[in-house]
């Protein structure tokens, strides 16, 4: 005869969605290096270059203050932005998934991880545009921060313009970084070839139109703060195909 002892069944805890969703947030955390100390390091270690520059320019002219110098090296940090998308996309998927969290969490995670990565950058961003600006642009005029386009409108146009436009372009790398993980570099050839023919047919129709002042005027007229309110459809968009191009994805090792 034998005598079964109950024992008592271990209580099993389900996670919560936003547990789930803050787990695929603190994997992509796990590449802190490639997401924020790579890029401050290197947007510091830019200003430093043409802080160094406006300084030679000066002393070289024999003046004491030049007129106001401006430099695009802002938008390293936008591209660099948009090919970090694609890199956690590839290098998280397979190893969120094997957290047992799902495709949807996976994605859902990966956009929080954006808005509080923008917010993070935004932040570092807009103070430097006002130490830029009350040190007179590092002391010779120059701008770096307070771009000709970005202006040097209020703390809301400064913090609307950099959040949602850092927002865009991760969420633009996010569709190639599931294209990738999905289809793998054929997936890319394609859809590079697909926005070159985008890109191209736009340019033509412009062309045969005559339509590059309008073109030009739009821009001008809009300024940042219009172009990027009409990116908030795009970016939209761009996180609905992102989210239909993973929803199939097998993680590879």
């Amino acid at each position: 005869m034998t005598t079964l002892t109950a024992v008592p069944q271990a209580s099993i805890s389900t996670p919560s969605a936003f547990d789930r969703i803050w787990r695929v947030v603190r994997v992509h955390y796990l590449s802190w290096r490639m997401t924020l100390l790579f890029p401050w390091a290197i947007l510091i270690g830019i200003l430093g270059v043409n802080i160094a520059i406006w300084y030679l320019i000066v002393f070289a002219s024999h003046e004491n203050h030049l007129q106001t110098q401006y430099t695009g090296s802002l938008s390293y940090l936008f591209v660099y932005q948009a090919i970090v998308a694609v890199q956690l996309m590839n290098l998280s998927f397979g190893y969120a998934l094997g957290m047992s969290s799902t495709r949807r969490d996976f994605f859902l995670g990966t956009g929080l991880f954006f808005v509080v990565h923008a917010a993070q950058f935004t932040a570092g961003i807009v103070l430097l545009t006002y130490i830029e600006q009350w040190t007179n642009g590092w002391g010779v005029g120059g701008h770096m921060f307070q771009t000709v386009y970005l202006g040097t409108g209020p703390l809301g146009q400064r913090v609307f313009t950099v959040f949602f436009g850092l927002l865009a372009v991760l969420f633009l790398g996010s569709i190639f970084g599931a294209v990738f993980v999905r289809w793998r570099a054929y997936g890319l050839y394609a859809a590079f070839g697909l926005v070159l023919i985008v890109l191209l047919g736009a340019a033509a129709m412009i062309t045969f139109t005559q339509s590059w002042p309008e073109v030009g005027a739009w821009f001008v007229r809009n300024r940042a703060l219009g172009v990027v309110a009409w990116s908030l459809p795009v970016t939209a968009l761009c996180g609905a195909i992102g989210f239909v191009a993973l929803r199939r994805a097998i993680p590879r090792g």
